[in-house]
């Protein structure tokens, strides 16, 4: 049986969130968990819409993964998946939608080549416009709270200081 709630978000249900759990929204996407542990989902997206098909991996608290993906028909707010718990995940649609044997990157970063890499960092590293009113602020900011701190170590000495050493 198919549900719009993830595995564990309702506990009426009676279900469990655990590797192996899918969905499917109606554009074709599908999710599939991969691992639950620690408080923790880890899940792969796959855009079925991209040629090669696009797998995207991410990781979420698990909480927060039951509350995202889960379709509260009162609030019509969100993605609405269609979830299943009990079925294998099909594999054959990635397969025959174009699903591509190789290697499987753990990140993004790792596919980019070294011109890519060294575009996007010259990107970070470029200037940019000074903006002298958020750098006189926090210079204020910072001046004002060591001048607290020497001010109350300065009260510290003073309250510390024995009255009868004055005589």
């Amino acid at each position: 049986m198919s549900t719009n709630d993830c595995p564990g978000y309702k506990q009426e249900n009676r279900d469990e969130l655990a590797a192996g759990c899918w969905a499917e929204h109606a554009d074709g996407s599908l999710i599939f968990v991969e691992g639950t542990e620690g408080g923790r989902v880890v899940y792969s997206i796959f855009d079925m819409d991209k040629k090669p098909i696009v797998e995207y991996r991410d990781a979420m608290a698990e909480g927060a993964f039951k509350k995202a993906f889960s379709w509260d028909p009162l609030k019509e707010k969100g993605l609405r998946w269609t979830w299943h718990d009990k079925t294998l995940f099909p594999w054959d649609r990635i397969i025959k939608s174009g699903g591509q044997d190789g290697t499987r990157y753990a990140s993004a970063e790792a596919q980019l080549t070294a011109a890519e890499q060294v575009r996007r960092s010259r990107e970070i590293h470029r200037g940019r416009a000074v903006d002298t009113e958020e750098i006189a602020k926090t210079r204020v900011d910072r001046t004002g709270q060591k001048a607290k701190a020497v001010l109350r170590r300065i009260q510290r000495a003073i309250q510390s200081l024995d009255p009868g050493d004055e005589e």
